[in-house]
């Protein structure tokens, strides 16, 4: 097996290098370690993972009982059954006359059917030069064509050898007249009539490529509330097809559910795609119940692809009213894991994320499989998973999670090409697996080489990488007393994000309005203030949002003292350290003290736990010698009046400073 540097070997077959000059980059900088990690062989290939939504989408739609509008092609065409079998191309096709005055529309398409026969049994595309008069010839008469030749003339496309791009000649010349065509004809087609065509548009494969399907939907969606139950769920799967919003959403929501209990669980898949894709969550909190409980009764007969496309919009939709809901659908799933496939228990796993809400039965058993199968994940599955054990940040008593974080390490050592095309999944990744407890100071480095992130970030939104600011933050925090040579992120980089990823410093002020934690976080310095001054908020860690309080108490003094004149101003971006604080390190007698919120998305619901991401902010203020004092913001708010806040901060300071 040859060992080669990811950047090195990746980076130069994405960015275009010359092997004249990799090879003299690779001499120059042989000694740098912070990318030779990448172990390539031939059987290690990024796999291919077909998206198969759409297509299982429309055969439900091809075989329900209701009267779907859909394209069917051996209706369609009367290629094979009226035309005899020719291999030789009609005259009219090769000698097309430059005078069309006698041409009749009837000729124009006997033509048309020879040609995209000849094509069809030959395998020759409709771009061969050849056809190019007769393609021109026949588009500037497609307006003659009727409704039924017209969807027709799109059957005959869409059985013709693919194009290697829809722009290609010929074909584009006739699919874009036929689109025009469509779109002269929208305001006098009914509904059923509207569907049809957008299903022809579909079998073409130009869904979202043509004018037609976007214009027509925004029709259908002016007359929502009078749609039947079958239009309303083909409708909204041409939506899904879009992946964008065409009319006011909220209408398909108030249909929905006049029909989600006549709705085949299949249909319900369906209609939720179309919410999913178009990034519009179900707001009805009635319609949501419906959905769980159409979903608890179907579990075990339901396909993968309506459980995922039903427990995404669910996942995207829920509050936390809903979270009951999760936890008994959670607990339902368990006995499904070693029935649905892998990706579908990787959403299973996601489900409660956004909410922190863990059901760790259902997420020990995920965690298994994916143990054992992890050779068939791609990198954002690996991504996605981890994601779930490092919100949630779920150890067990099995084993499994070490396990799993080791494998997944050594798995992307094997994934060159999907690091090169998603290099952000790469990134976040290694940023969850640094949640668990688990990295590879090599992988760190490699992606925090300039290169690499020139790579993965657009140079325009290049401090957008949250993930980045955290993986260069636990290497200057919790690999600086050990022998790391790797890369880090260059100053000037850091003070961008400092500026652009820190919040706001909360301050009373009528122009604008606190959010709860803001609040908290508020009302404790005004109450320290009454105690200790002075104190502080700072950004000790800049890599997490919220800034905190900080007061530095003098235990010889019983005291609390000012901050350093020479501490960092605050946006910069600097990890803020004892040193930095007091402007002295040698000062024992000196307590830092940060007082951290936690708000009710630093906890797993009905867990004894702080998300990863939380567990990491408290691990880092004490190896920087910080003392965090925890506040749970359900704790303050039951402090009704000035005094009882004094008291409780007191009871809170009492294990930490020397009153």
């Amino acid at each position: 097996m040859l060992t080669v540097p990811l950047l090195r070997c990746g980076l130069r077959r994405v960015i275009g290098y010359s092997h004249a000059i990799a090879k003299q980059q690779l001499s120059a900088r042989s000694n740098l370690a912070s990318t030779a990690f990448i172990h390539l062989s031939a059987g290690n290939a990024a796999k291919l993972f077909l998206d198969t939504e759409n297509r299982h989408a429309h055969s439900i739609l091809e075989q329900s009982l209701k009267p779907y509008q859909i394209f069917r092609l051996d209706d369609r065409t009367a290629i094979s059954a009226n035309m005899p079998e020719r291999l030789e191309l009609p005259e009219f096709v090769l000698n097309t006359p430059t005078t069309t005055t006698n041409i009749t529309m009837e000729e124009l398409l006997n033509a048309f059917t020879e040609l995209t026969q000849y094509c069809i049994r030959t395998n020759t595309c409709i771009s061969d030069e050849r056809f190019q008069q007769f393609c021109q010839l026949f588009a500037k008469h497609s307006e003659q064509l009727n409704d039924a030749q017209l969807l027709t003339t799109l059957c005959q496309l869409a059985q013709l050898p693919t194009e290697a791009t829809p722009r290609a000649p010929n074909y584009m010349e006739i699919w874009n007249s036929l689109d025009i065509e469509c779109c002269r004809r929208i305001e006098r087609w009914s509904t059923n009539e509207l569907l049809l065509a957008c299903d022809a548009w579909y079998a073409l494969g130009l869904a979202r490529t043509s004018g037609y399907v976007s214009e027509a939907l925004c029709k259908v969606g002016r007359k929502i509330r009078r749609l039947k139950s079958e239009q309303l769920v083909q409708s909204m799967f041409y939506c899904n097809l879009l992946r964008r919003r065409v009319y006011d959403m909220f209408d398909y929501e108030v249909r929905l559910l006049n029909y989600v209990d006549s709705m085949s669980l299949q249909e319900l898949g369906v209609m939720s795609m179309g919410f999913f894709k178009t990034q519009t969550p179900i707001r009805n909190p009635e319609l949501l119940v419906k959905l769980f409980t159409r979903l608890e009764a179907e579990l075990n007969t339901v396909d993968d692809i309506t459980l995922v496309a039903i427990i995404k919009v669910l996942r995207y939709s829920s509050k936390l009213q809903q979270v009951p809901h999760i936890l008994r659908l959670l607990e339902l799933l368990q006995a499904q894991v070693p029935r649905i496939s892998l990706l579908s228990c990787l959403h299973v796993a996601l489900f409660g994320v956004e909410l922190q809400c863990c059901h760790d039965g259902v997420l020990e058993l995920v965690l298994h499989r994916f143990n054992r199968e992890i050779d068939m994940a791609r990198l954002k599955d690996m991504e996605r998973i981890c994601l779930a054990m490092g919100v949630f940040n779920y150890r067990g008593s099995s084993g499994v999670v070490e396990e799993l974080c080791s494998k997944i390490l050594e798995q992307l050592e094997t994934k060159i090409d999907e690091i090169m095309s998603y290099p952000r999944a790469f990134v976040c990744c290694l940023h969850y697996l640094v949640l668990c407890g688990h990295y590879k100071e090599e992988m760190i480095s490699s992606v925090l080489d300039e290169r690499f992130i020139e790579h993965a970030y657009d140079k325009k939104k290049i401090t957008l990488g949250r993930e980045i600011f955290n993986l260069d933050s636990f290497v200057k925090i919790n690999l600086r007393s050990e022998d790391y040579k790797g890369n880090v992120l260059p100053d000037k980089m850091r003070r961008k994000m400092g500026k652009l990823l820190t919040q706001y410093i909360p301050e009373r002020n009528p122009k604008y309005k606190l959010n709860c934690t803001d609040l908290i976080l508020v009302e404790v310095k005004e109450t320290f203030e009454r105690i200790y001054r002075p104190c502080t908020f700072k950004h000790i860690l800049p890599h997490f949002d919220r800034p905190d309080v900080v007061i530095c108490y003098d235990n010889a003094q019983r005291k609390a003292v000012p901050l350093a004149d020479s501490c960092p101003e605050d946006y910069s971006g600097d990890i803020l350290t004892r040193s930095l604080l007091l402007g002295n390190a040698d000062r024992p007698e000196v307590d830092t003290v940060v007082i951290v919120i936690v708000g009710w998305n630093n906890v797993i619901k009905d867990k004894n736990r702080f998300t990863g991401l939380f567990e990491m902010k408290l691990q880092q203020l004490r190896t920087l010698g910080h003392k965090p004092v925890v506040i749970f913001w359900y704790e303050w708010r039951t402090q009704e009046t000035p005094v009882d806040r004094k008291q409780f901060l007191q009871r809170k300071l009492t294990n930490v400073i020397n009153f």
